[in-house]
């Protein structure tokens, strides 16, 4: 399992210092949802995405 999350971080470390080309920058994105139901009350819903281009 250590290898893997090892091969993972070295990966995303080449790609990021642009060692296959120019280096993309990753996209982030953040999406929060409050609202209200009539079973539960009030709610938030957060969602945080992160996109590393592989092109």
């Amino acid at each position: 399992m250590k290898r893997v999350v090892m091969a993972l971080v070295l990966l995303a470390g080449l790609t990021a210092c642009g060692v296959n080309g120019e280096p993309v920058a990753p996209e982030v994105g953040v999406s929060t949802t409050v609202g209200v139901n009539s079973h539960a009350g009030a709610y938030t819903d957060t969602a945080i995405n992160i996109h590393f281009p592989a092109n």
